[in-house]
């Protein structure tokens, strides 16, 4: 039987908005699912492990509550995402001087690749 495919796109940087697509990729592939985790040119950030996510305004108690839950690290759950075998890949930007800070593996795919890749996925989520 083929392996499911799950592409996860982190359209946002906000602390709120950081979890939930490492957590799904990560999710998706401990169990045996090939993985896309691709980041907007508003999420690639979370890509350089200087990265220190915010919350939006009017959650701002977000980061003490996880801080008090003792969550994983943006930084954990890279490097196991990493570990399990998701690839990360980030949409050509429209401007080509753009640079992306990162220690980690990615791709630079041309957008249309992606969307035909979600097309062809078992699940296609966005945050």
């Amino acid at each position: 039987m083929d392996p499911k495919k799950v592409i996860v796109f982190a359209l946002h940087n906000e602390l709120e908005s950081v979890y939930p697509p490492l957590n799904i990729s990560i999710g998706a592939a401990a169990t045996g699912a090939d993985v896309l985790l691709a980041f907007s040119r508003s999420g690639v950030n979370i890509l350089d492990h200087h990265y220190i996510p915010i919350p939006s305004r009017g959650k701002e108690y977000l980061a003490n509550a996880i801080h008090d839950f003792k969550a994983s690290s943006i930084g954990d759950l890279l490097s196991i995402a990493v570990n399990l075998g998701v690839r990360f890949v980030v949409p050509d930007s429209d401007d080509p001087d753009s640079k992306i800070v990162s220690e980690l593996p990615f791709e630079k795919v041309p957008l249309k690749w992606l969307l035909n890749e979600a097309a062809t996925a078992n699940l296609f989520v966005h945050f």
